[in-house]
């Protein structure tokens, strides 16, 4: 339930949330904004016990719905099974299951629930989209074909109950996340550093991307305004893998000049190579930024300036 509190004058409106996947890389770090801004928060987990230290000790944790001490006013859907690794059959089940079943107990628990939360945020990806090429895409562009694209398909169908019966619900098509504390850039920068990082195929490929920080910054946005659509959750700047790569390797004052072969990637990872490697996806985050969203880091020079500061600049200008 909403609450008022006093607060140097001004009224500020401190809420409940519910959050699924609040361990995870974003989770974390909305966890730490959310309770920065006063919220009160709980955390759906099946490590409960674990949250406090991951979350936070101001967290609430609970290990099923029945146990959450409403009301709720925001429900945060973040949990998935992770889905770069090779796609076996039983990855796939996982897959499918972390996201479609996590949602779909989260939609009925909030239908039962008086008074019902006023927002519910829901996790989706860049996949729905597919393999495009240079297509621009944005919101009302149509879905692609393939895993990817039928599993974020399903997913985001899973809450239409909720629409239907008037809750508001953002979807969050989240492209690459950039943070040195996981997801990918991580697995990046082992070779990056060692100098033997580069292109995947022929790097031709766009890549959509978000610094961890504007992808926290965006889900509070989506929450605070009530944005009741889908909503690509990417940089302003897509950039092509072969621009990505030199940027990075500059970054880091390494050579950029090893390329890895699609044949390989697709002997290493299979499918998932194809889908998530070599696709090419270049979105546009317009309802972001016609919802007024200002982006802390649009280019990709300045997300990897931050979470890769230039220690021998900043030693120069010590001196």
């Amino acid at each position: 339930m909403l609450q008022k509190q006093a607060n140097g004058g001004k009224e500020a409106y401190l809420m409940h949330c519910l959050i699924s996947g609040g361990t995870g890389l974003i989770g974390r770090l909305f966890c730490k904004h959310w309770l920065a801004r006063g919220g009160k928060l709980t955390v759906l987990s099946r490590r409960p016990e674990k949250v406090h230290l991951l979350c936070g000790e101001a967290t609430q944790s609970c290990r099923e719905l029945r146990d959450v001490e409403g009301p709720v006013d925001v429900v945060v859907n973040l949990a998935g099974e992770t889905i770069t690794r090779r796609w076996t059959e039983t990855h796939r089940t996982e897959i499918r299951n972390s996201r479609l079943r996590t949602t779909e107990k989260l939609v009925r628990w909030s239908l039962s629930q008086a008074p019902r939360p006023r927002y519910f945020l829901s996790g989706s990806a860049v996949g729905y989209y597919g393999d495009r090429g240079g297509d621009l895409l944005r919101e009302n562009s149509p879905p692609g074909g393939g895993f990817a694209a039928q599993l974020c398909r399903d997913w985001e169908a899973a809450t239409l109950p909720l629409q239907q019966a008037g809750i508001c619900v953002g979807t969050m098509r989240t492209a690459i996340v950039l943070s040195t504390r996981g997801g990918a850039l991580a697995k990046m920068l082992p070779a990056f550093r060692l100098g033997v990082g580069g292109p995947m195929g022929s790097g031709e490929q766009w890549m959509s991307w978000i610094h961890e920080e504007d992808i926290v910054g965006l889900m509070l946005h989506a929450i605070d305004k009530h944005l009741c659509h889908p909503f690509n959750a990417c940089a302003p700047e897509a950039v092509t893998n072969n621009s990505f790569s030199r940027l990075l390797a500059r970054q880091l004052h390494r050579p950029c000049l090893m390329r890895t072969p699609a044949w390989m990637l697709k002997l290493m990872f299979g499918e998932m190579a194809e889908e998530l490697l070599l696709a090419s996806q270049k979105m546009e985050p317009r309802a972001a930024l016609d919802s007024g969203y200002t982006f802390r880091f649009p280019t990709l020079e300045q997300a990897l300036a931050d979470l890769l500061p230039n220690k021998r600049r900043a030693a120069e200008g010590n001196r």
